[in-house]
């Protein structure tokens, strides 16, 4: 569950406190009908302009956002790299604003 009040991510392993864009991602994941966003649509939510220099960017901050999702309990492949498309959310994600 994200708690968009508290940035926080709960899980069957615990609380993980996370940041606005690891929100305002994981919110953008959860609306979408298929659980799946463009390069675009990722780095729009991160606040980025996508570009080649940025894709690394972008990786290394999913990388990230993939470890906290493990320290709050979610097993296997969370989130997965979709070549030439974005990526795809495999979890179930309730979303709650306080």
């Amino acid at each position: 569950m994200l708690t968009l009040h508290k940035l926080h991510l709960t899980g069957s392993a615990g609380v993980v406190k996370i940041s606005a864009t690891e929100a305002t991602l994981l919110q953008a994941f959860a609306q979408s009908p298929d659980a799946r966003l463009n390069f675009e649509k990722v780095a729009q939510c991160m606040g980025l302009v996508l570009s080649e220099e940025q894709k690394g960017n972008i990786q290394v901050r999913m990388v990230r956002l993939r470890k906290k999702l493990h320290q709050a309990g979610a097993e296997g492949a969370v989130i997965e790299a979709i070549r030439n498309v974005g990526y795809q959310f495999f979890e179930e994600l309730t979303v709650r604003k306080s």
